[in-house]
């Protein structure tokens, strides 16, 4: 839900001022995204859309001088950077390795502290 809201993130929203020589800016930053295909995450999307533009919406309220026309500003913002959805499933060994490999080095890791706390308290009893 919060992904398809970014894709319109204005809609509902009420901006009203509470004095006079008020009103809103509103930042709009651009974002590519785009989704493999297959992806799980493309469930919400009526076709198979690979490339969406997300919205950042950054909203402030301005106040004018006296003298000058209250407007409503909308300035937006291209990013250089884009997201990309890529799904690779993973074999269950994959975790099974990545498991051992924590718990060894867990072990190397009391190990060597272990060791090292003896040899310290071994040379203070000297």
């Amino acid at each position: 839900k919060g992904f398809v809201r970014s894709l319109h993130p204005m809609d509902g929203n009420v901006y009203v001022t509470g004095e006079l020589h008020q009103a809103y800016h509103h930042h709009l930053r651009i974002i590519t995204t785009e989704f493999d295909r297959n992806s799980k995450m493309m469930k919400w999307a009526r076709d198979n859309a690979r490339r969406v533009y997300r919205i950042l919406q950054n909203s402030q309220l301005s106040t004018y001088r006296r003298h000058i026309v209250p407007e409503a500003k909308f300035s937006y913002d291209l990013s250089p950077i884009a997201v990309s959805y890529l799904e690779i499933s993973r074999n269950w060994y994959d975790y099974l390795t990545g498991l051992f490999a924590i718990v060894g080095g867990m072990f190397t890791l009391f190990g060597l502290m272990d060791s090292s706390l003896s040899a310290f308290l071994r040379k203070k009893s000297y």
